[in-house]
């Protein structure tokens, strides 16, 4: 009597979609992600041979450590932003030379700020 054929998962990729999409746009895996990673291991786990409680650990210990290093990131995005525009206004009223947006070299008088899409600008004569 032959035996029936068992097959295990594709290589094609993975059999729950939702975990294929966990990461995202960017494939960098985020809070939300994490934590549906880690439920969705702990629903799939062997009743028989549960995780290992110093596996579970280390994975939170993971988790820990990515929130933290997210709040360091936005820190330290926000103090450079601050440190760009006490920088930047440093200039007001003073005499400079610089590349205006077509390429040229614009001599003046800083008459003004303008932030675009994180990027500092000075006004230099009427050009930005």
């Amino acid at each position: 009597m032959p035996l029936p054929t068992v097959s295990g998962p594709s290589a094609s990729g993975p059999t729950n979609p939702s975990l294929a999409s966990l990461a995202g746009n960017n494939n960098q895996l985020g809070e939300q992600s994490f934590l549906q990673l880690l439920v969705a291991q702990l629903q799939n786990q062997d009743p028989l041979q549960p995780m290992d409680d110093t596996q579970f650990i280390s994975q939170l210990a993971q988790f820990s450590t990515l929130q933290t290093m997210q709040q360091i990131q936005s820190s330290l995005q926000s103090s450079l932003g601050a440190q760009l525009l006490d920088h930047a206004m440093s200039f007001l009223g003073h005499t400079v030379t610089a590349t205006g947006s077509s390429g040229t070299p614009v001599t003046g008088t800083v008459s003004g700020i303008q932030i675009q899409s994180g990027n500092v600008l000075l006004e230099v004569g009427g050009t930005t």
